[in-house]
Formats: C-alpha cells, structure tokens, sequence
C-alpha cells in the first residue's frame, strides 16, 4: 500500500514541542537533512549528518549557521528499511570530499561565470575550448533575465579521460523579474592544452566520462551544493506563486497545490538564514534535507525560526535534484519517521523551537499574528 504526498513537506518549526507552525495550519510535509561523506546505511543505525558548505541565499542577509552541535545519532530501529548501496565510481571519483580549485581554473570559472552574464562574447571565446560552440542566443536569453552575480564559490573534483578537472560552482544570479537573487548551481570541465593552458572544455564529453561525472554528480558531496540552491529556487518559486519556476523544482508538478501556495506565501517578504542537514533516503527517495532558516513577514519586524524537511529525487539522466512530489511507500514513511527521530534532528527542533519563542516574546506584533494563524487552524 502507499500513500500520497501532496507536497513533500514542511515539518513545523515545533517539531518536538507540538506547536503548529506560524504559517502551515492542517498541512503535512516532509523535506530533506544535511550530509556527510557515510558508509552504506544498515537498517540498525542513522545516518551520520554534517553540515553543508554555506550556500548563498536569495535575500542580501548572509548565511548563518543554526546547528553547531552534532550530538551522536540514536539508533534507527531495526525494522527501518536499508538504504541503496552508493554506485561504484571510477577510483579518480571515489574521493566524496570537494576540493578548492587552482588559482588558474578557479580564476578561468569566475571570469566565464562573469563574462557570461554580461553578455560577453569576445571574454568567452578567450575561456572556452571551441568558441564555435557556444549559442549566443541562449547567452543573450540568459542575459535578459539575470543580470547581475555574487557570491561565487567554486569546487572541483579531479576529472578523467580528457578531463582536466571537473569545477561546481555555486552563486546567486539577480533576477531582473523578480528584482532579488537567486541561489544557482552549475557545473564546469576544465581541459589542459599542451602549453598548460586550462581552458572550459565546449565539446561533448565522452561517454566514459559522462558516466563518471554523472555518478560523482550524485554523490553526497555534490548534493550538499545542489540541494540548498533547489530549496531557495523552490522557495523563491512559492514567494512569487509562479508555476513555471516549480518546474524546475519539484519531481512532478500535477503535486502542487497553487491555491494553498498562493494564500500560504501572501504575507511572506523574504527567507534568510538557511542552514542545511543531508541524509541518504531510501527507494524512491534518493535524500532527505532538514532545512533551518528564518521567514520574514511583512507584519512584523523579526524573521521568524523555521525548520522544514524534504524528500529529493535525483534524475536518472542528470543526476540532478528534485524535491521529490509523489507516491511514497510504507517504508519509506517508517524510515523517515524514525529518522527523524534520532538526537541531531530532535536537538535541531529543539533549537528552532527556542528561537521561535524567544521571537515571539521579543516582538509583540510576531506573537500577535502567530495567535491569529494559531486560532484560525485551531476552528478549522
């Protein structure tokens, strides 16, 4: 038997208190953790999580930590189901760890990312292998709807097979749309010429080293960049109730309820503050993210603490993530139920649950519009 999820959703910033969240009165959701490299999951013991690094956020707030103590997971209970083995990759990918790329790469990545979105063609072509192969219509598209970029951060893995290395790079891009920046993840190979010359590599890939890229792409490492830039896209898409942006969110979009999003989001400003936790999911889950980060209302002065958790799906062709909208299996229930569960996520809430409070107590028109949405869920 299995049950539908409407939206894999937001656990409530009460997740061991009991109260129901400021804005999610009578709705269920599930999200995801943060990650560590961790060895194959048994179904005696949870996942060991770790911190990502710090993504960049679509409000000018920075990014600040929640967690800063990693209590030892307690123990899944033995009926939880065990978790897919982790794909074999080629021994230069094993290593699960990121690494900070050379001066050179790191200097030829940030300069395209920059030349890219200024519309530079003549900067490019200076950067790439085959200038030939760029589209310079979709360059001017790009252009036209984001301008403007910050906050790049830049990781690379060795490559293979013509390869040099292999850069992911993460920044928030200013949307002209929607007037704010939005967190991005992108992917860049970096080829060796001869002279020592490194260069962004335009042609096709080979299909060794396709494969090799695709399951380095799914690692643990990899998500815990790509994860929290789809949950600030997701949510940027949930402010603006645009459903065209969710497409490039959710697994399937026949899941989203627009008219709750639309009334859920209306008095919500800005997200800031995000910190993220990733675990190993099981069957059709492929990751579970717990999400902390703060809400600002328009009526009130102090963001409010949140702590959300999502199910993510990694396409099959991509390797890219999803917030995973669908059917979920009794197993996958109980393992998410005991999941969260264990020490790590318990203290997590625990510390949302202080901030909310103290929130509340600090800002009289917080509280004020809290009691409102609290009574209201409570006559429904």
């Amino acid at each position: 038997m299995k049950f539908r999820r409407y939206i894999t959703a937001i656990c409530s910033s009460a997740l061991v208190l009991g109260l129901s969240f400021l804005f999610y009165p009578g709705i269920v959701k599930k999200t995801t953790t943060s990650y560590t490299p961790t060895p194959e999951l048994t179904s005696t013991v949870t996942p060991e999580p770790t911190n990502t690094p710090k993504p960049t956020v679509p409000t000018q707030t920075p990014v600040t930590n929640v967690a800063t103590k990693e209590p030892t997971p307690s123990p899944i209970p033995t009926s939880a189901p065990t978790s897919k083995p982790e794909p074999t990759l080629p021994p230069s990918l094993v290593e699960n760890r990121l690494l900070k790329p050379g001066y050179d790469e790191s200097d030829t990545v940030t300069a395209y990312i920059n030349a890219y979105y200024s519309n530079d063609f003549d900067t490019l072509s200076t950067l790439v292998t085959d200038p030939a192969l760029l589209n310079q219509d979709t360059i001017k598209q790009d252009c036209e709807k984001g301008s403007k970029v910050k906050d790049i951060q830049l990781y690379s893995k060795m490559g293979t097979d013509g390869v040099f290395s292999v850069i992911y790079a993460t920044y928030s891009l200013y949307n002209n749309d929607l007037q704010l920046y939005i967190p991005q993840f992108k992917e860049y190979y970096i080829t060796r010429l001869p002279d020592g010359t490194k260069l962004i590599r335009t042609e096709p890939l080979t299909e060794k080293a396709s494969e090799a890229f695709l399951q380095a792409r799914r690692s643990e490492a990899v998500q815990a960049l790509a994860v929290p830039a789809l949950i600030q896209q997701y949510h940027c898409a949930c402010l603006y109730a645009d459903e065209t942006r969710f497409k490039h969110c959710v697994s399937n979009t026949e899941y989203l309820p627009m008219e709750y999003i639309t009334s859920r989001y209306s008095v919500t400003e800005a997200f800031e503050n995000y910190d993220f936790l990733l675990y190993p999911g099981i069957n059709e889950v492929d990751y579970i993210v717990f999400v902390t980060h703060a809400e600002k209302i328009i009526f009130s002065e102090t963001p409010a603490p949140c702590m959300e958790s999502y199910f993510i799906s990694l396409d099959s062709d991509t390797g890219l993530p999803a917030i995973y909208l669908g059917i979920t299996s009794l197993d996958t229930d109980a393992y998410y139920a005991a999941l969260i569960k264990n020490e790590v996520i318990q203290e997590l809430a625990q510390q949302t649950n202080k901030k909310m409070q103290d929130a509340l107590l600090s800002d009289d028109d917080l509280e004020d519009f809290y009691n409102l949405m609290r009574s209201s869920s409570d006559t429904q």
